[in-house]
């Protein structure tokens, strides 16, 4: 591996590693930085050929800020009886929001069926893209593994080559890629910064203590497919600087006669009850 793909490695890395998880303000505190610093040297990178050089960290100068994305899974801090004196702020039905952000507004034709581009993230907090062609499963693919490996998707009538076109200099600004292997005309370059924009345009908004969430309700990932044997919650919060925290809740923690208590950005306390086929949300619980 030479040098420069080295770095570009590194970057992509770097830029796809979550944070570590912790509940609440532990994960914050942490940083979004210091994570993704401790994933790029968390093993060491292979040396050239020759031998005669190894990445050191300060090379990570070189790179622009990874602050742009968190993403935590959060522990249960307690429950509260109901209907308690917590203010519900939101009522989201269940059955509509299930895995509804696999059908994102990016949409395209592709061998003469539609194909949505979207994402998803796991409890191992592990960022995917997701692809689905109508008629068929969705598929999940991790957001690292496509730096140095191609992957086959199948629509209609044609095979694709699915990769991703790394930007080192903005993370954001990376191309996720489908290719008609056969006619690379015939080619769709979405932006992962695109892609989660299209992400949260499906999610239900909720504000809790003037903090502006999107929410989703999705079945888990398990080798590059749903897993309908669970589910989690997701909320989304955008800062108006573009960085973005992401806060998974495993839906088992969300019981039906409390409400369950979670810290999420800056410390706020949010309550959660799942009941009659509803996510019930509260503030200051």
């Amino acid at each position: 591996m030479t040098h420069a793909k080295t770095l570009v490695v590194l970057a992509l890395a770097l830029a796809a590693a979550p944070s570590r998880a912790f509940a609440g303000s532990e994960a914050l505190a942490l940083g979004a930085d210091k994570a993704f610093m401790n994933a790029a040297f968390a093993s060491p990178l292979p040396m050239s050929a020759a031998g005669k050089w190894t990445v050191q960290a300060p090379m990570a100068q070189l790179l622009p800020s990874m602050s742009w994305f968190s993403l935590s899974v959060l522990a249960q801090l307690g429950s509260e009886a109901l209907p308690g004196a917590a203010a519900q702020t939101g009522d989201i039905d269940l059955a509509t929001l299930l895995n509804k952000q696999l059908k994102s507004p990016l949409k395209y034709s592709l061998g003469g069926k539609d194909v949505w581009i979207s994402g998803a993230f796991d409890r191992q907090q592990n960022a995917y893209v997701s692809i689905l062609v109508d008629g068929a499963e969705a598929r999940f693919f991790n957001v690292k593994g496509l730096l140095d490996k191609e992957e086959e998707v199948v629509s209609g009538t044609a095979k694709y080559k699915l990769y991703l076109n790394p930007n080192v200099i903005n993370q954001m600004k990376s191309e996720i890629i489908l290719e008609n292997a056969a006619n690379e005309d015939d080619k769709v370059r979405v932006t992962l910064k695109k892609m989660l924009e299209g992400v949260g345009s499906s999610g239900a908004a909720v504000t809790v203590s003037g903090q502006n969430y999107k929410v989703f309700y999705t079945d888990d990932i398990k080798a590059g497919r749903a897993d309908k044997t669970a589910k989690s919650f997701t909320f989304i919060l955008t800062e108006a600087n573009g960085e973005i925290h992401v806060f998974l809740i495993p839906a088992e923690l969300v019981p039906a006669d409390k409400i369950a208590v979670f810290k999420m950005f800056s410390n706020v306390r949010v309550g959660l009850v799942q009941k009659d086929g509803k996510l019930k949300v509260y503030e200051n619980p």
